[in-house]
């Protein structure tokens, strides 16, 4: 057994499980505080829209400078795809698992609906990322991002039809544009910083197996 190849595989998983405890928790902080969010009051349903406008004489507010809310690319969804296409073996489907049901809970989603379409979406990547070494970047990335507004269709129109409160579809599909386009960036910094990247030809795992 090659104890290098092994010792790279665990420091990768507890890089991985750190890493997406720390995006989870950075969730947390109030964000309030920042410089205004983009979108402002045009991300606000039209009611509350119309409402605010009646009730002030006041020039309409900025829609660019109008602290709201923050928009973020999902930063947690693309760590967790780019490493299990590239090394699925850093990213195992229970620490994965265990990540997303904490965000549910902490961010207050419905407990195990978004993890479970991450984990289809995880494994459908892991079952290809051995075919997906030898195709062109921008496919990969096009499968991904395929991927992630797939599931994010699923969960807004799975929230609509339970009447389950949720962000706004126009905050929804801001986000989801930005992470697809996120993802570039991350795979970048996963290689430039962490060294995740595609397995080499003729690679193996520490027990002989091809990777």
């Amino acid at each position: 057994m090659d104890d290098t190849v092994l010792r790279r595989r665990w420091i990768g998983r507890i890089t991985f499980l750190l890493l997406g405890l720390g995006v989870v928790f950075s969730h947390l902080i109030p964000l309030e505080t920042v410089p205004p969010s983009f979108g402002g009051q045009w991300l606000l349903p039209i009611d509350e829209v119309v409402t605010i406008n009646d009730q002030t004489s006041a020039l309409a507010p900025d829609p660019v400078n109008t602290p709201v809310r923050w928009i973020a690319p999902d930063l947690l969804l693309l760590i967790t795809l780019a490493w299990v296409a590239r090394r699925p073996s850093f990213a195992p489907i229970m620490v994965i698992a265990v990540v997303f049901f904490l965000s549910d809970m902490l961010f207050q989603r419905p407990p195990g609906l978004w993890t479970a379409l991450v984990l289809i979406l995880s494994e459908v990547l892991r079952a290809r990322a051995r075919s997906m070494r030898t195709l062109p970047f921008m496919l990969e990335w096009i499968t991904v991002g395929s991927g992630i507004a797939l599931i994010s269709g699923i969960y807004h129109f799975t929230l609509s039809m339970l009447l389950v409160p949720q962000a706004t579809f126009g905050l929804t599909m801001i986000q989801m544009i930005l992470t697809i386009a996120a993802y570039p960036i991350v795979v970048f910094v996963s290689y430039a910083v962490f060294g995740v990247s595609r397995p080499a030809p003729g690679e193996v795992d520490a027990l002989g197996h091809r990777l």
